[in-house]
């Protein structure tokens, strides 16, 4: 498009953030809700929690994975159309799930559906400037396009809320509607509000991909190449802050209207794909990217974990959880998340910034890693709780402030880590964060699809315990990254 979308009217900019978040709520809330309906589910299809759990996994799974397509074809065809291909994608997959006939039909419905929602994912990586954290947010990208810097936090605060409603209050309401009228309308529910998601959508999301003009003849190529594929999310706010007056016809017209990328018509589509594509793979050699991934994808197994084993833990004596009681279990998660999320960011930030003043005011993006020393302490420990507790029996708020503490991981870890990437290699950090969020979702996976048989083998105690060790060792590895990080970020920088 040829207009920064920064300047149209705030009613567009805010309606088309809220329009988008609705659908972050959504494929969170499908997603994740289901869990709480497997007793309903075992009884209709005749099959063990077990196999049951691979509806959470498998969805986790696609989810990640699709990142590394949707955000090359939104780099050249445009992010409305493929936020509105996803959303019916989406769509198509949540009415499937509802009418599914087996298991299978079932599971393959739901793989379907979460790649499509992965795109809101996969639209996500940028930089937020100044104070606040650099994230990997379903949001940021939009944000960045729609929203001055000034304005980020407020943006990134209805992300949050929507994205963790999602998440942790979406199965409460599954809880209750599941044990009122059966897993199949809660497929129904999801499915209406995503018609109706898709069609406000339709009218209410403009265009917001902006390619700048070219820039001068002596920057190198390859820098070129890289920039305009992190795309524009450096733009300065130097810019003269003036709101475009609101040209219904024309705002109605660029709705109906798309076009391909410059770099993309350039290059070819097929070609610029397969560059877009294998772009962030390279990557993975770093060290630093390598550990943010693993890190991030160990504290999302525990909680995908917990998520996933909670019917086969509560529903049997002595605890005897209704699909209501289960949801609302899952609820302590979004406590843990609320009291971290205004801990996270800030102690980085302050953190960073003691440091840097100690190293005679130079920066370095180790000076973030310090941070890691309190989900050092208390996420392991949160495993220990829960597991503990649930082995002895005791009473279910116990377990549930151990998945609390577990929970509050999701944000005190992204925040130092996914930061300190951004920070140490700026110039492909849209591509490394790329990488991390497909990345996290596949350690995930890998955790959570063998969470039942380890359970069997090992017994609930013993198995979180061994987790908690997991998490432990993970995280430890930000010592040697803290003390070598220097060194190898040299090696690397003129590489990434």
């Amino acid at each position: 498009m040829s207009i920064d979308p920064r300047l149209f009217p705030k009613r567009v900019t805010y309606s088309a953030l809220l329009t988008v978040n609705v659908f972050v709520f959504m494929g969170n809330m499908y997603s994740s809700g289901i869990a709480v309906g497997f007793e309903s589910l075992a009884t209709d299809l005749h099959l063990p929690f077990a196999k049951l759990s691979e509806l959470i996994t498998y969805s986790v799974l696609a989810m990640g994975l699709s990142n590394l397509i949707w955000m090359p074809l939104a780099l050249i065809f445009g992010k409305r159309p493929i936020v509105l291909i996803s959303m019916a994608m989406f769509l198509g997959g949540v009415i499937w799930s509802a009418v599914a006939k087996d298991f299978n039909s079932l599971l393959a419905s739901r793989v379907f559906a979460s790649f499509g929602y992965g795109s809101i994912e996969s639209l996500g990586p940028s930089i937020l400037a100044g104070n606040y954290t650099p994230i990997v947010v379903i949001l940021a990208l939009t944000c960045l396009d729609l929203f001055y810097e000034r304005n980020y936090s407020s943006a990134m605060a209805i992300y949050a809320a929507f994205l963790s409603g999602g998440s942790q209050i979406g199965p409460v309401i599954a809880g209750y509607l599941i044990e009122a009228k059966g897993w199949r309308w809660f497929f129904i529910l999801c499915a209406i509000i995503a018609a109706v998601n898709l069609i406000t959508t339709l009218f209410l999301l403009p265009e917001t991909l902006y390619e700048v003009e070219p820039e001068p003849e002596f920057v190198n190529d390859i820098e070129k190449d890289v920039h305009s594929h992190v795309e524009t999310v450096t733009r300065s706010d130097t810019r003269t802050e003036g709101r475009a007056k609101m040209d219904y016809h024309s705002y109605w017209k660029g709705l109906w209207s798309f076009e391909i990328s410059k770099k993309a018509k350039d290059k070819g589509v097929i070609k610029h794909f397969a560059y877009l594509f294998i772009l962030p793979f390279p990557l993975l050699l770093i060290p630093g990217v390598l550990i943010a991934s693993a890190m991030y994808g160990v504290i999302l197994g525990a909680v995908v974990i917990i998520s996933t084993i909670a019917p086969d833990v509560f529903s049997p004596p002595p605890y005897l959880f209704s699909s209501a009681d289960l949801g609302l279990f899952t609820f302590s998660s979004f406590v843990g998340i609320v009291i971290a999320a205004p801990i996270a960011g800030p102690l980085t930030d302050r953190l960073s910034r003691w440091l840097r003043t100690r190293n005679n005011g130079i920066h370095k993006p180790e000076h973030r890693l310090p941070a890691l020393i309190l989900p050092f302490l208390i996420c392991p420990v949160g495993l220990i709780v829960f597991g503990y507790t649930v082995a002895h029996h005791q009473h279910y708020i116990r377990p549930a402030v151990g998945a609390a503490i577990c929970a509050a991981g999701l944000t005190l870890v992204p925040s130092v880590m996914l930061s300190y990437v951004v920070d140490s290699y700026p110039r492909t950090s849209g591509e490394a964060l790329v990488l991390v969020n497909a990345s996290k979702n596949v350690v995930a996976f890998g955790l959570a699809k063998g969470s039942y048989s380890w359970m069997t083998m090992e017994g609930i105690e013993k198995m979180f315990y061994e987790f908690a060790g997991i998490e432990w060792a993970i995280l430890f590895l930000a010592l040697p990254l803290y003390i070598f990080g220097p060194y190898v970020r040299r090696r690397t920088q003129e590489l990434f």
